[in-house]
């Protein structure tokens, strides 16, 4: 099960995704009307919104798969502590 702090991230991501792809097209446009300085620089921002985007949706995974597998095993530090007392 998602958190809702793993789903906020997961929105967020999405959002820079959809911003780098808007950027990408009009770095597009840019080359194509011959301003290619200006399109690198577009296009170069544009992949720095899809590392921010791949990175916030890593950090989900991983905030996600932490809670879960606490959230599994929520008295395993004390089967652990009774086992070795032989309980």
């Amino acid at each position: 099960m998602a958190s809702r702090e793993g789903l906020t991230l997961r929105q967020e991501a999405l959002e820079a995704l959809e911003k780098s792809t808007r950027m990408l097209q009009v770095a597009i446009d840019l080359f194509e009307q011959g301003n290619t300085e200006e399109a690198a620089r577009v296009r170069k921002e544009a992949q720095t919104q899809r590392t921010i985007s791949t990175l916030m949706m890593a950090e989900a995974h991983n905030l996600d798969r932490t809670l879960t597998s606490v959230g599994s095993k929520p008295y395993s530090h004390t089967a652990a502590h009774q086992a070795r007392r032989g309980h």
